[in-house]
C-alpha cells in the first residue's frame, strides 16, 4: 500500500486483534475473523488484502487518522504522552494506560479514549519539533514561578488579543492552554511546563486532484500553528513558530494576558559549545548519572589549507582515540597541536526501569553546532546536563575555564 504508509505501520506494529478491532469499530471495515492458532504474520496477511481493496479515497481517510497516531508513536511523541498522561489521567485510566507497552497501541488508546488529550499531545509534539530548529525558536526570560491564569476571563482576553495581533476575526483563531511535564535539564526530573497553542487558517490555495478520470482544481484551506511554552522552574518563555517577525509579539501577549507579568524582551542566553578540551585524554565525571561509560570515538581537525583529517574508532575499541591516532599517523601525533572541528562522543546509558540500556551519540561541530536538539526530550535533557558538567557547553556570557577533569596525555 504505497499510498498508506502510516496505515501499514499500524498493521505491522500493533497486535493483530487490536488493529482489527480498530478497523471494524472505527471505520466499519469487513475484516475477517482471526484464527488465534495462527502467528501474527499470518493474521496480518489475512487483513492486508482488505485494506488494499479499498478505494483510494476511502483508504486515504483512514491513512490520515493513522498518520496522527503514528506521529505520537515515535520517541518524541511518546515523551509528550508520558508527560501529559501523568498530569491528567484519573486513577482507572492511568492504570489501563500504564498496562499498555506497545507505543502504537498507547497512541491509539489515547486517540480512542481521550481525544482532547490526544490533540494536546499532537500540539506538544509539534512544539518540540519546532524547538529543534533555530529558525522556529525564540526564547525570552520571564520571572520564575508565575501562576498561569486558567479562568474564562483571562482566556477570553488572551483569545481576543491574539486574534487582533494576527489580524483575524476571533472565531477564525483557535487557542489551547494546557499543562504538561518536561525533563529538567539540570536534574533530569520532570517539571511542569505550560503550553499555549495558537491556530489560524492560511489563505485558501488551489491544488489539483483526479475526479471521474479528470484533473480538477480543488480549494484547500490549511491551518498554521504557533506554540508558546512557559516553564515556572526557570522562567523560560519560549515561542515556537515559523513566523519569525511575530514571535516576540506572541510572547508579550502571553506575558500580559496569562502571566500578568511585565515583558522585558530579554532573550534566554545562547549556548556555546567548546570542545577543544577533547583534544587531550580526560576522565568524564559520571557521578549521580545513569551512565555506564563515555568514550570519544571521532575526532577531526581542519588545517589552513582546507585539508582535513578525521580519526574514527569503534565504541568497544580497546584503545582510545588518542592512542589510535598515534598508531595511524605517527608516534608523536597530538590532537592538541590542531584546532578540533569535529568530535563524537558515545554515551552508554544504563538500563533504568522499563527503559532499555542504549547508546547516545553526541556530535559537536565547528560553527557552534550540536546534534542533541534532535534527540528525544529525556535524552536531550541528559545530554545538556552532561555537557555542562564536562564544561563542553556554556552560556556565551560565561568565563572560559579549563575543565578540571582534563588529563595530561
Amino acid at each position: 500500500m504505497n499510498d498508506a504508509e502510516n496505515l501499514s505501520k499500524l498493521l505491522s506494529h500493533m497486535a493483530p486483534e487490536v488493529f482489527r478491532t480498530f478497523m471494524v469499530d472505527q471505520f466499519d471495515l469487513d475484516m475477517p475473523e482471526l484464527d488465534k492458532k495462527q502467528g501474527k504474520q499470518e493474521q496480518r496477511a489475512i487483513m492486508e488484502p482488505v485494506l488494499s481493496a479499498l478505494k483510494v479515497g476511502e483508504r486515504q481517510k483512514i491513512e490520515e487518522v493513522a498518520e496522527r497516531i503514528a506521529l505520537l508513536s515515535d520517541g518524541a511523541g511518546q515523551d509528550v504522552i508520558e508527560g501529559i498522561s501523568q498530569e491528567i489521567f484519573d486513577g482507572n485510566n492511568k492504570s489501563a494506560f500504564g498496562a499498555i507497552s506497545n507505543q502504537y497501541e498507547r497512541a491509539l488508546w489515547l486517540h480512542l479514549n481521550e481525544p482532547a488529550l490526544f490533540e494536546e499531545s499532537l500540539n506538544a509534539r509539534q512544539a518540540d519539533v519546532f524547538r529543534q530548529s533555530m529558525s522556529c525558536y525564540s526564547g525570552y526570560i520571564a520571572p520564575k514561578d508565575l501562576t498561569v491564569l486558567d479562568d474564562a476571563t483571562a482566556h477570553s482576553e488572551f483569545h481576543q488579543a491574539i486574534a487582533h495581533q494576527l489580524g483575524r476575526a476571533r472565531d477564525a483563531v483557535a487557542v489551547q492552554v494546557f499543562k504538561r511535564l518536561r525533563p529538567n535539564t539540570l536534574t533530569g526530573e520532570d517539571v511542569s511546563l505550560y503550553q499555549v497553542s495558537v491556530h489560524h487558517n492560511r489563505p485558501p490555495e488551489i491544488i489539483d486532484r483526479v475526479q471521474a478520470s479528470e484533473l480538477v482544481p480543488q480549494e484547500v484551506i490549511r491551518a498554521i500553528s504557533s506554540h508558546i511554552t512557559y516553564e515556572p522552574a526557570n522562567g523560560h518563555l519560549e515561542v515556537l513558530s515559523k513566523d519569525t517577525d511575530g514571535r516576540e509579539a506572541l510572547a508579550r501577549i502571553v506575558a500580559d494576558s496569562l502571566l500578568q507579568s511585565p515583558f522585558t524582551g530579554d532573550k534566554i542566553p545562547l549556548k556555546q559549545y567548546d570542545f577543544q578540551s577533547l583534544a587531550a585524554p580526560r576522565n568524564f565525571d559520571l557521578s549521580g548519572e545513569a551512565v555506564e561509560s563515555v568514550k570519544v570515538i571521532d575526532l577531526g581537525y581542519t588545517q589552513d589549507n582546507h585539508r582535513s583529517l578525521l580519526v574514527k574508532i569503534w565504541p568497544k575499541d580497546v584503545d582510545n582515540i588518542y592512542t589510535a591516532a598515534r598508531s595511524l599517523i605517527s608516534p608523536s601525533f597530538d590532537f592538541r597541536n590542531h584546532h578540533i572541528t569535529y568530535a563524537k562522543l558515545s554515551i552508554r546509558i544504563k538500563k533504568v526501569g522499563k527503559e532499555r540500556a542504549r547508546t547516545i551519540a553526541v556530535i559537536l561541530r565547528d560553527g557552534n553546532k550540536c546534534n542533541i536538539k534532535v534527540k528525544r526530550e529525556k535524552d536531550r535533557a541528559l545530554c545538556d546536563r552532561l555537557l555542562a558538567k564536562w564544561q563542553l557547553v556554556k552560556e556565551i556570557s560565561d568565563v572560559t575555564e579549563e575543565p578540571e577533569d582534563a588529563l595530561v596525555a
